[in-house]
């Protein structure tokens, strides 16, 4: 019988993989070919501390200053580390997963997401941003649901989406840091979060605005802390 080659997730090119013991049983699997892994732009420092990102040098960016400068905001959000700058490479490829139904393609990220949750998070529990009814009905998956399973510890999806609201990146700096809508609730138990580092998975951070509030029910119920792990920093 002739054996099927691994291909590209992206391209669907066949992956030159290595035809030894090693190759066929590595929980390191490769999903992409070295062409299309090439193409994703690693974020790392300089970067913000609390947002990834990219600097001149490692500090504090004006943002994430001003976060913690704004009444209602500052304290809610320890630190967001994404993986990938969100270049036209990475939008397509989020594009494709998110509005295509291409769930695969999360495979894409599960070794990165893995590596830094045990470098940067390890203990804290993921929590996945929801989707609303509406919106999970018509997407047919969450996409933040799976990108969290790629993780190495079961997530909890203590929060529910309440409400829709218009992308944070279409409003302005001001409208950002002034709303103050609550589109998240907590649902289950307060003993599931009591105390506990949890940790927001998301696809891309843009304003910080989305986690930011995704964080409050947590903090409220009593969350020690509560930090985010993203694949992509608009």
């Amino acid at each position: 019988m002739k054996m099927v080659r691994n291909r590209c997730l992206q391209c669907l090119q066949p992956l030159n993989a290595n035809a030894s013991w090693e190759a066929l049983f590595s929980w390191r699997q490769k999903n992409l070919c070295d062409t299309c892994q090439g193409k994703l732009r690693p974020l790392k420092a300089p970067w913000c501390l609390y947002c990834s990102r990219p600097l001149a040098r490692t500090e504090s960016c004006a943002d994430c200053r001003r976060w913690e400068r704004t009444r209602h905001w500052s304290g809610l959000l320890v630190r967001n580390v994404s993986l990938f700058s969100y270049d036209d490479y990475l939008q397509e490829l989020i594009s494709i997963y998110k509005y295509r139904g291409d769930v695969a393609l999360a495979r894409v990220f599960t070794e990165p997401l893995k590596q830094t949750y045990l470098k940067d998070f390890k203990g804290a529990i993921p929590v996945p941003i929801p989707l609303s009814e509406e919106r999970l009905l018509e997407r047919g998956f969450n996409q933040a649901a799976v990108l969290a399973e790629q993780l190495p510890v079961a997530y909890n999806a203590c929060l529910a989406r309440v409400v829709d609201e218009d992308k944070q990146s279409k409003q302005s700096r001001r409208g950002r840091l002034r709303g103050h809508a609550r589109p998240f609730s907590f649902q289950g138990g307060a003993a599931r979060v009591a105390g506990k580092h949890m940790l927001l998975i998301d696809d891309i951070y843009t304003t910080g605005t989305t986690l930011r509030k995704a964080a409050i029910p947590l903090l409220e119920q009593g969350a020690k802390q509560v930090s985010a792990l993203t694949v992509a920093r608009g």
